[in-house]
């Protein structure tokens, strides 16, 4: 369901192409190039590409593309939320799909799965109560939920294999494959929250309401699908995370194992985007 996460790694920001007149990737006169940093596909295009992926701060918060908060990843066309901006996506307050390939709909990736696993409800009428705000008749939906459905950890069933194949490689470091992220306030160092990004689980939520639960609905991870572990010993940057905040046991690591770095400059292998300074395997 969305083209994906997320990335907010200050400490790596360098210009993302030429600033001087003439510069195949040079911002429009006013994007300050101390701000710049690389897009998620190594290249952008000022004029017409995505926001996410356009080397501008198209909300004007100091971070650009790939290293702004609210970017999914490269095909991700709303910089100033945690909404996507794709046609189409977003709009499923109940079924559950992959969150970060760029496209809506759960059937051809296997990850369906109600909203109210991602919640964290064991029962019918908890999970009614959760969908307050969220849907139009939650006592109806609430009574469509089975917990035993739920991918686990809250139910006995398991995540498909082409789930994991196919979303589970697109997750930035700190999501599942539903989009429960842990996501840390960057204006509180170490204070982190796991939160649904779906803009219909969590209408309202933005880096600014990230620690009230009632807008930035609090989640639980599925943690067989996707690169749950960030912050901590796991030395993993969760979206949003000041890397002076882990361990000096770390020693620079911040990437899940197998996952390379992106490199000085932000920029990484064919086919992967730099998300929250990892390489991350971009949707085909």
């Amino acid at each position: 369901m969305a083209a994906p996460l997320i990335v907010a790694l200050a400490a790596l920001a360098v210009a993302c192409g030429s600033h001087g007149s003439g510069g195949p990737d040079a911002p429009p006169a006013g994007d300050a190039a101390t701000a710049d940093a690389p897009p998620f596909t190594g290249t952008c295009d000022p004029t017409s590409g995505p926001q996410c992926s356009n080397c501008r701060d198209d909300d004007d918060d100091g971070k650009i593309d790939g290293f702004d908060l609210q970017c999914t990843g490269p095909r991700d066309n709303d910089e100033s939320s945690f909404a996507t901006g794709i046609p189409g996506d977003n709009i499923d307050a109940i079924n559950q799909d992959c969150f970060f390939d760029g496209n809506s709909g759960g059937g051809n990736d296997g990850c369906n799965q109600h909203v109210c696993c991602l919640l964290g409800a064991m029962t019918k009428d908890e999970c009614a109560t959760k969908l307050t705000g969220i849907v139009n008749n939650p006592r109806q939906e609430g009574n469509k939920y089975n917990v035993a459905e739920c991918f686990a950890p809250l139910g006995a069933a398991t995540v498909p294999p082409q789930c994991m194949q196919v979303c589970g490689p697109l997750t930035p470091p700190g999501c599942d494959c539903f989009g429960c992220c842990t996501v840390c306030d960057p204006a509180s160092p170490g204070t982190c929250y796991d939160i649904a990004l779906n803009p219909t689980t969590s209408p309202g939520c933005s880096t600014e309401t990230l620690g009230d639960p009632a807008i930035c609905k609090r989640c639980t991870k599925v943690p067989s699908c996707g690169n749950t572990q960030c912050g901590g010993d796991s030395c993993v940057l969760c979206p949003g995370q000041d890397p002076s905040t882990l361990p000096a046991s770390c020693s620079g690591a911040m990437c899940p194992t197998g996952v390379p770095a992106c490199d000085a400059g932000g920029q990484c292998p064919e086919g992967t985007y730099c998300s929250t300074g990892c390489c991350i395997e971009a949707a085909g």
